[in-house]
């Protein structure tokens, strides 16, 4: 590793130690306060990036995709029932559907309504996490609505690039047949994952130990998230819905996972996720503003009208 790419990994993770502290005394989540951060020292010129920064970035991004599924309580979610799943399905479609109609009345492309409707549940995760509330009720429902709209805005974002690379021919049958294919590889593991801890209880144990030398628990998580975070990518998909789906698989089968995800968890918000949010500064691009009234206007605009996609499906969870 070269000096400067040491170093400005020690910018980066000092960011990391020091904003979290910050952000608590101002009451805003650590993520703002680790991009503001971000934006701070790329502006100045203070870090160097390289290929040892973006790679970290992206793992970041695709861990914190990952801790979304896992964070999923399934247990509460069956006493809740299938009115809870519905309810909060409808509630997510319903802000793409919206974000669909606003940006064709406001005359936007069609993938601005992904903008609009997007649902940024990496930042909700994490400001849950640090209000202690990703495991209430409230919290776990949020996560739902969250959670199908990301996915929901991801499967949407493929069908887009798909449709606009192939056109409408055998070439995008292929490609959707290659996607139908992630989705069917995750089943067979969800069955063989389960049929193992059924079989082999005993052998499973050492993987939620509090105490195990080889961290077999954690090193299968990450071969789980890579192998599907792979997977999407060759079939293509964005990479993250392969993360993501790693997550739930793994929620899913080990309900009682407690030290494991406890692991998982400090693993990801200690080192991988802040990497991520202060990248996402370090590497936005000033020259992109141009007109500063403009993009003040656009983003008013912007913020308006995602406001209002969400505001409406907001009230469908009052039933909850």
């Amino acid at each position: 590793m070269e000096l400067a790419e040491a170093l400005s990994l020690v910018v980066f993770y000092s960011g990391a130690f020091l904003m979290p502290l910050l952000a608590s005394r101002v009451h805003v989540p650590a993520a703002v306060a680790e991009i503001i951060f971000g934006l701070a020292v790329g502006a100045a010129g203070l870090v160097h990036q390289s290929t040892a920064t973006a790679f970290l970035a992206e793992l970041g991004f695709i861990y914190l995709m990952f801790l979304v599924g896992m964070e999923i309580d399934f247990n509460r979610i069956e006493r809740e029932g299938r009115k809870t799943v519905l309810i909060a399905f409808l509630a997510a479609a319903l802000v793409l559907v919206l974000a669909m109609f606003i940006a064709r009345r406001l005359e936007m492309p069609p993938f601005m309504a992904l903008v609009i409707g997007a649902m940024s549940v990496g930042v909700l995760l994490v400001a849950l996490m640090e209000s202690d509330a990703s495991k209430t009720r409230w919290g776990q429902i949020l996560l739902l609505v969250g959670s199908i709209g990301e996915f929901l805005t991801l499967l949407t974002l493929t069908a887009y690039d798909l449709v606009h690379l192939h056109g409408v021919g055998p070439e995008l049958a292929s490609a959707a047949v290659r996607v139908f294919l992630l989705f069917l590889v995750a089943l067979a593991l969800l069955a063989a994952m389960r049929l193992a801890v059924w079989w082999f209880p005993h052998s499973f144990r050492r993987w939620v130990r509090e105490e195990d030398p080889s961290e077999l628990g954690v090193r299968f998580g990450f071969v789980l998230m890579l192998g599907l975070t792979a997977l999407a990518a060759w079939v293509g998909l964005e990479a993250i819905l392969g993360a993501f789906l790693a997550g739930i698989l793994l929620a899913y089968v080990f309900r009682e996972t407690g030290v494991l995800q406890t692991k998982l968890v400090a693993l990801g918000q200690g080192f991988f996720v802040p990497i991520f949010f202060i990248n996402v500064g370090v590497t936005f691009e000033w020259s992109a503003l141009g007109d500063v009234s403009t993009l003040g206007r656009a983003l008013v605009v912007l913020g308006a009208a995602s406001l209002a996609a969400k505001l409406v499906p907001s009230s469908c969870s009052r039933p909850l």
